[in-house]
């Protein structure tokens, strides 16, 4: 039977983010909304998959879809074998279905094309461009009734249409791959550091703190933010996390929580609370009630 549902359903269950990885050694997201259950990118083993997942009493079965934001392989390592086995849709605009298709297509996949939304059983799912040097990929936000996450990962740059396509959210994972000087002085090779470094690279601890405050001042509602795709040898979360607090601190956000995701554990996980706020949803008809947001910080 055909996982895909074309409609939003209730809020019966609730809204939870857990950060199963995040890295060059693999990247995924579990999202559970409802009784909707989703990944955002699947880039670590099946078999790694199936351990983390059920640290949330999961199993790759209850899967409804498995969101792609680009083709490289920390990111859609394991896609085609859970689509092939357990029959889960593979969504992710055309471009980058094609590249994947080159080796092996996944058996069920869906086309969301760039810029475009998705319903989801009990969510919808929007993507909007980033800039990386692959073939198209993409950031994703998830709503749940009017609540926000969204992802902003793997990109050289965060100019005006990301923090654009980020207004409203509760959660913002942001990418903090490096920080600069120990970037320029690390063990790399010069073209490596010039790929990283360029628009078509991965953002710094310094650009991850510019995306977050810029939102913040433009009257964004965001109260949290996890650090994402931290380098292990340019970076480490101690680093990350103090830059971007002192950042939003000097800003004036002292109270937004700062979460790192780590590379090969599951160690985040966020829930929102139920005290209403307003978000515009996108195809809505109107602003519908929006609970703050809370996080837990498993280390």
């Amino acid at each position: 039977m055909n996982k895909l549902v074309d409609f939003a359903g209730a809020l019966r269950v609730g809204f939870s983010v857990y950060s199963l990885g995040s890295g060059s050694s693999g990247n995924s997201t579990l999202i559970s909304a409802g009784h909707t259950r989703i990944l955002i990118d699947v880039g670590i083993s099946v078999l790694q998959l199936q351990k983390r997942l059920s640290k949330y009493r999961v199993r790759l079965d209850d899967l409804d879809g498995i969101f792609l934001t680009h083709e490289h392989g920390d990111h859609a390592r394991s896609a085609y074998a859970l689509s092939k086995r357990f029959g889960i849709p593979i969504i992710a605009n055309p471009a980058t279905l094609t590249v994947l298709s080159r080796e092996s297509a996944p058996p069920n996949w869906y086309v969301l094309d760039t810029g475009c939304c998705m319903s989801l059983r009990d969510i919808v799912v929007e993507s909007f461009p980033v800039s990386h040097d692959a073939v198209d990929p993409v950031g994703y936000n998830v709503y749940y009734g009017s609540w926000k996450v969204s992802f902003v990962t793997d990109t050289g740059v965060a100019g005006d249409e990301i923090l654009r396509s980020v207004e409203g959210a509760n959660l913002t994972i942001i990418e903090a791959n490096h920080d600069v000087d120990r970037l320029l002085s690390g063990p790399y090779p010069p073209l490596l550091k010039r790929r990283i470094l360029s628009d078509r690279g991965h953002l710094s601890n310094e650009a991850a703190a510019d995306l977050a405050v810029s939102s913040l001042a433009k009257g964004s509602k965001m109260s949290c933010i996890w650090l994402a795709h931290l380098s292990k040898t340019n970076n480490t979360p101690r680093m990350a996390r103090r830059y971007v607090q002192h950042r939003l601190s000097k800003a004036g956000f002292q109270n937004v929580v700062v979460g790192v995701a780590l590379p090969d554990a599951p160690n985040l996980t966020w829930r929102p609370p139920s005290r209403p706020c307003r978000l515009h949803v996108p195809e809505s008809k109107g602003l519908l009630d929006l609970p703050e947001d809370v996080v837990e910080l498993f280390d």
